[in-house]
């Protein structure tokens, strides 16, 4: 069973992360897109996937980008809230800029606006969530 869990978007560029459950095995796969001019100034799209064991290889992975929390949350998916509450409770907001410290409440507030559309109707929870690609 394929299922979303995670995904952003960014100036042209996005993906999504899926839980994949087969078996006793679970695996996440992170499906990106990007848009990007090419040499005839004509705009390319680009898409790819990357495999993950777990959701904190793949959060360490997207945190290891330098510019990530600027990055628009679309969808977090709520078995996912507490892990990404703790970490951004955790986080050094005395060392982000005022820019990074905006975008860190967006994230903040994006958790909280889902979890709680969870607590209502599941219906309510996918109208609430924009799916922009």
């Amino acid at each position: 069973m394929e299922e979303h869990i995670f995904s952003w978007s960014f100036d042209g560029f996005g993906s999504k992360l899926f839980r994949i459950r087969l078996d006793d095995q679970v695996r996440f796969v992170n499906r990106y897109s990007s848009m990007d001019g090419g040499d005839d100034n004509r705009e390319e799209r680009n898409l790819g996937e990357y495999e993950y064991s777990s959701f904190g290889e793949f959060w360490h992975d997207f945190t290891d980008q330098p510019l990530w929390l600027r990055y628009h949350p679309v969808f977090i998916h709520r078995d996912y809230h507490p892990y990404l509450r703790i970490y951004f409770e955790t986080m050094n907001q005395g060392a982000l800029t005022m820019g990074e410290q905006f975008s860190f409440i967006l994230w903040m507030h994006k958790i909280e606006q889902e979890n709680s559309f969870s607590q209502g109707n599941p219906k309510d929870m996918r109208s609430g969530s924009k799916q922009l690609f």
